[in-house]
């Protein structure tokens, strides 16, 4: 049997597969407190009784794959791949960033699994983007049949949409932090949170990221929270696209965007998209997928289990 394992920052997903086409005894665990991957990999294994059965995996992780030794990047948890091949995967072992572990489940999405941002293109070719606020913001290139890693979401948030309320929030970041915030700092769920702190002064109640996106309440500053953030992501992702020249599309998956972008806001998120004064043409053509699955994970892994 191989593992199957989409591990992020805050939560890892474990399931098993036999012949690489299904998944079954998915589990999710806390990351949280835990600083070897090789016990969260056993702790799954032993509930399931599978330690036994197991000797190959596909693991993705919040971390750039650049030799033996990886590191998480927003969680203390450090190992080597050699090492954990040796002691509990000897049949094989392929790791991976944990958006280039999604992007592998991109060419074989169904329709019903997408929803498009108000642009419905019948064919959609040319170089991809898969974009993934969390934890962290992950974003993984897709040209051909290739998966190309990237720390994109660490680049500075650029001055040209210094507006509105983000001025008052990228200033209060920039003064308790003495640096320039990156996406990732806003674009994720700790970005949501301190949103939500700074709009509110300090006053308004512990909400989480979660509750915040949702707003049962029709709070005030709820709503302008997630106004900012629509239009953080709609910039962030034009630049994107334009360096990468994303014509097949821009994808975005997760629980975060799922929750921030509904179809009362697909409007507004295209129009930031396609706001530049001289790329707007090629913009437009672009495509904003939204991915609706949650285990596209697992469906990334399956791919790659194949090559075991």
């Amino acid at each position: 049997m191989i593992l199957l394992a989409d591990i992020g920052a805050t939560n890892a997903r474990f399931s098993v597969t036999n012949e690489g086409f299904q998944y079954e005894y998915s589990e999710i665990l806390e990351v949280a407190g835990c600083v070897s991957l090789e016990k969260l990999c056993m702790d799954y294994l032993n509930k399931y009784q599978l330690a036994n059965k197991v000797n190959k995996a596909v693991i993705g992780v919040p971390a750039p794959i650049i030799d033996d030794e990886v590191s998480f990047v927003n969680a203390n948890i450090s190992f080597s791949i050699k090492d954990l091949k040796k002691k509990l995967f000897k049949g094989g072992l392929i790791v991976v960033n944990d958006l280039a572990l999604q992007a592998h489940a991109i060419k074989d999405l169904e329709r019903s699994e997408v929803s498009f941002i108000g642009l419905n293109k019948q064919q959609v070719n040319g170089p991809k983007i898969l974009v993934s606020p969390g934890t962290g913001l992950g974003l993984a290139g897709i040209t051909d049949q290739e998966i190309i890693s990237t720390e994109a979401g660490h680049l500075n948030i650029s001055q040209k949409e210094v507006k509105y309320d983000l001025k008052k929030i990228i200033d209060t970041f920039t003064s308790a932090n003495k640096r320039i915030p990156t996406y990732e700092d806003f674009l994720s769920g700790k970005g949501i949170r301190y949103f939500y702190e700074v709009l509110s002064e300090g006053r308004g109640a512990n909400l989480s990221s979660e509750e915040i996106l949702n707003n049962k309440d029709k709070n005030e500053i709820c709503s302008k929270t997630k106004e900012l953030l629509i239009y953080l992501l709609g910039s962030y992702l034009r630049y994107m696209a334009l360096v990468w020249g994303s014509t097949g599309g821009v994808f975005l998956s997760g629980s975060i965007v799922n929750s921030l972008i509904t179809k009362e806001t697909y409007q507004t998120l295209r129009e930031v998209f396609e706001d530049s004064e001289t790329m707007k043409d090629l913009l437009k053509t672009i495509p904003l997928i939204l991915v609706t699955i949650d285990d596209i994970g697992f469906r990334g892994a399956l791919e790659l289990s194949k090559k075991l």
